[in-house]
């Protein structure tokens, strides 16, 4: 008796399509896996940048009239004022200073960003009083410190945080 062994010519050509398609399915998988890689990492940056920003301002003191050293002021009576007086960056001394900062690069602690593929990022920082919003007796016992950062590709990241007058 004759035994046959191996593929007939219609087996190998269901088997070559069956594996196109598997490895098309897989590939379709792979690369769209692929092209949003970087984004994680461009989420953390964009982080990053707004802590630092948030770690900077909140460092400053509270207003104008907070005294060296810290320490509430009798603030029942003080509007909430929102001041830049025309300050350069490098003498900003309380929180009220970073209201309307815009930075392309970020600078950070009065210095540019100097790595360049953080200088596609973009920064904006809002100061607003929001006392209110915490549940405090007067809205001027505390403030809120947007920080709005642009990523590369338009789409932007909040960070909030609040500085109380303590």
């Amino acid at each position: 008796m004759f035994h046959k062994a191996g593929f007939t010519l219609v087996e190998m050509l269901i088997a070559i399509v069956v594996v196109s398609i598997a490895m098309s399915a897989l590939m379709t998988a792979l690369s769209s896996a692929v092209e949003d890689s970087p984004t994680p990492v461009i989420e953390v940056r964009a982080l990053s940048i707004a802590q630092a920003y948030a770690d900077a301002i909140m460092a400053m003191a509270f207003d104008d009239q907070t005294p060296n050293g810290g320490g509430a002021v009798a603030a029942a009576n003080l509007p909430c004022v929102m001041s830049t007086e025309g300050q350069g960056r490098a003498s900003f001394d309380d929180v009220d200073d970073f209201n309307g900062v815009k930075d392309q690069p970020p600078i950070l602690v009065n210095q540019v960003v100097s790595e360049t593929n953080l200088s596609q990022f973009a920064v904006e920082v809002s100061v607003t009083c929001a006392g209110s919003q915490l549940g405090l007796a007067e809205n001027h016992f505390a403030k809120r410190i947007t920080i709005t950062v642009t990523l590369p590709n338009g789409n932007t990241r909040l960070l909030s945080v609040y500085k109380g007058n303590y």
